[in-house]
Formats: structure tokens, C-alpha cells, sequence
């Protein structure tokens, strides 16, 4: 049997399923200026996780994440308040034919199961509320007292829209429980570090979305600049609190001049990067170390670059194939050779001939890239199905 709160959270989905927009909205208005007012409870109970963190060895990664600031607290506002504005998802009409139309629908329950970003919950839990979804919350023992404050603010709104809290909650269940009941809920989304994101998988036999970090791939073509590359590179590793799209993994051409990559490779190198290259570039590059075979298919999540030489755009995008990444781009002067790449390489997010970022604030997507059925950044629509109706 299901644990109480998911069940409740199953009887909310169907509450939420039936409420209006306007009360949803309604909701949704309430959370943005309940996260107002509650900037100061949310900063210090963050202290509190940031003081036991160091106490319990967590990783510098996690603790960037985890840290609120309020300037971070400032743009998950402006970042709801773009959300409330946004078109209502459900009003999208697919007529089919005179006797067949469909419409969208919410998914039911869905789960998010993070680690650090403590403002993930918040932008998820607008997501749920604009889109008519229940929604669980698991945030590990790193972000405890924050996920706690948190969880008082939105149950707050809930009260104030009249909504039921169960609608969207927070637990304190091992989520190795219950992602292994395929009843439990039907979605759960993944964030974090590729260890964690894997537990979780492993542990999961309901639908499971593990949104990647980092480890995208640039393809460097010889008639692109080193200035170019070397500005590519450094912007995509400038997103706060998580570089979501951040290039680590560097393609170089057959026909890239050698004196144009030791720049790039040297102006890093003073910037504070730590690089590494492949067996075909280790000989010019004595200094550098080898990147294991290991290492290709993984994140860094922090800065730094790994080198990998190609004689042609072909076998480039072979080798992002072979190693999996989830975002990938490429700098290069001829439209044809970008074409290619863009028709041809299989990732879901491409970037041609600018920095791979991601602007959660334009986008409206909580971040990460999808991979498998669910494909590219995560927004409004992948919270949603559609129901046909046949007359």
C-alpha cells in the first residue's frame, strides 16, 4: 500500500485536475508573494543547511547549489512572475477531423527528486500549479531546513487559494521506497549529480526523467577564431548556481591551426581551468594530462575541458554519438557543415555558432536536458498529455 502522503497526493491531483485556472492562478499569485515576504526565514534557514553541510562533508558542488542568495531568491520571483503571465497550457485545441478533436491534460502526480537547488521545488511547484499537476518533493538531507521553509510557503498559498495541501508537499521518505511502486506516480524527475541521478534510476519502476548536467560537446572548425572558441567556452561556464549547458567536452577539426588551439588552451589554462587531451594531442601537449576513456561520457560540473581530435566533421559526430552527450554545438563558417551537424548529430539541444546556455528565465523550463521519450529542456508541455475525444 502506498505511504499516506501519496495517496493524498493522488486525491489532490484530481482536486487540482477540476479546480479552474483562475484559482490555480490564483495559487500561483499567492506562492510569488508569499516567497516575498519569506526572504528572510528562506536565507536563514539556508545558513543552517549550509553550517551542517560543511559539518558533513558535502561536495563543493552541492554546496554552490544549495546556497540562496538574494539575488537567487530575486530571479526565481521575476521567474514566477514570468510563469503566472505565461498562456494557460491547457488551451491548446487539436482539431483531428469533424468527429475527432483532443485536448491537453495533466499527468497526475509528479515527483521531483533533487539534490541541492533548493529553488527547484519552487519553480517546480509553479509548474504544477499552472498546469493542474499534484506534486511531491524530496530533497535530501543537504537542503533540509530550506526544503522545510520552503514547503511552509507554499502550503501557506495553497490555504490562501483554498487549494488542498496535499497538492504539493515534501517528504521525508527515502524515495528508494516508493519510485519502486510503478503506482507511486506518474512522473518523477531527477536532478542532480550523475551517482545521485543514477540511485534514483535504479531505485525507479514508475516513469523516470533524469535531466543531464554539463558534458556538452563543441565541434571547433578551423575557419571559426580562436577568440570565438575561446568566448564560446568561457560564457557557457558563466550560469549561476548550476552551469546547466556548460562546454567540457572540445572537438577539434582536422583543419583547426595548431597555433590557434595552444591559445585557447593557454588563455584557459590562466583562467583557472583544469584540461586535459587525447592520446592524438597528448604529444604537443606533454604538460596536460590524459583524459581517461572514462571521463568522455561523464561531467565534470565544474570548470573544466577535455580535448579530442577529429580529422573531419563525420567522425566528430560519430564520437558524440558513441559518448552520449545531451547538448552538443559547433562553431563554423560554412552553412553547409553546420546543416549537417544539426540534421545529423542526435542530441536533443544543438547550438549553432553561439555559447550553449540556458536562460531558465526566457524559457521557462526548470533545467537539465531530457534524453529517451522525454527530449530537450523541460517545460510546461512535458507536464502534460492529451485526451482525444471521438464523436
Amino acid at each position: 500500500m502506498l505511504p499516506e502522503p501519496l495517496r493524498g497526493a493522488r486525491a489532490a491531483s484530481t482536486h487540482l485536475s477540476q479546480a479552474s485556472y483562475a484559482l490555480r492562478q490564483e495559487a500561483l499569485k499567492r506562492l510569488i508573494e508569499e516567497l516575498g515576504a519569506a526572504e528572510p526565514l528562506l536565507l536563514e534557514q539556508n545558513t543552517l543547511d549550509l553550517e551542517s553541510s560543511r559539518d558533513l562533508a558535502v561536495s563543493q558542488i552541492v554546496l554552490g547549489w544549495l546556497r540562496l542568495t538574494h539575488e537567487r531568491l530575486h530571479r526565481i520571483r521575476q521567474w514566477l512572475e514570468r510563469l503566472y503571465h505565461a498562456a494557460d497550457p491547457w488551451q491548446q485545441p487539436c482539431p483531428t477531423q469533424p468527429e475527432r478533436f483532443q485536448y491537453a491534460v495533466p499527468l497526475g502526480v509528479i515527483a521531483l527528486v533533487y539534490e541541492g537547488l533548493p529553488t527547484l521545488s519552487l519553480m517546480l511547484a509553479g509548474m504544477a500549479l499552472k498546469t493542474g499537476n499534484a506534486l511531491v518533493i524530496w530533497s535530501g538531507e543537504s537542503s533540509h531546513h530550506t526544503a522545510g521553509a520552503i514547503a511552509g510557503l507554499i502550503e501557506t498559498a495553497l490555504g490562501k487559494a483554498s487549494l488542498p495541501p496535499a497538492a504539493i508537499q515534501t517528504l521525508s521518505l527515502d524515495p528508494a521506497g516508493w519510485l519502486a511502486d510503478p503506482t507511486a506516480v506518474d512522473l518523477a524527475l531527477v536532478y542532480g549529480r550523475p551517482r545521485f541521478a543514477a540511485e534514483q534510476r535504479a531505485a525507479a519502476r514508475c516513469p523516470l526523467v533524469t535531466l543531464s548536467l554539463g558534458n556538452t560537446y563543441l565541434v571547433w572548425d578551423g575557419s571559426v577564431s580562436p577568440e570565438s572558441v575561446l568566448k564560446c567556452i568561457q560564457q557557457s561556464h558563466q550560469t549561476h548556481p548550476d552551469c546547466t549547458l556548460a562546454v567540457e567536452k572540445v572537438i577539434v577539426l582536422g583543419n583547426v591551426n595548431p597555433s590557434h588551439l595552444t591559445f585557447v588552451i593557454n588563455e584557459l589554462t590562466q583562467a583557472g581551468y583544469r584540461q586535459g587531451v587525447d592520446e592524438h594531442l597528448h604529444p604537443n601537449y606533454p604538460h596536460l594530462p590524459l583524459v581517461e576513456k572514462g571521463e568522455w561520457p561523464l561531467p565534470y560540473l565544474e570548470q573544466r575541458l577535455a580535448w579530442h581530435y577529429e580529422e573531419d566533421l563525420a567522425a566528430a559526430i560519430h564520437w558524440i554519438h558513441h559518448h552520449g552527450s545531451a547538448a552538443s554545438g559547433i562553431l563554423a563558417g560554412s552553412y553547409e557543415d553546420c546543416r549537417a551537424f544539426y540534421q545529423q548529430v542526435q542530441t536533443p539541444l544543438v547550438f549553432i555558432n553561439r555559447p550553449p546556455q540556458l536562460e531558465r528565465l526566457e524559457t521557462l523550463a526548470i533545467g537539465g536536458v531530457a534524453k529517451g521519450v522525454q527530449r530537450g529542456l523541460f517545460g510546461l508541455g512535458q507536464l502534460l498529455s492529451t485526451k482525444q475525444v471521438c464523436l
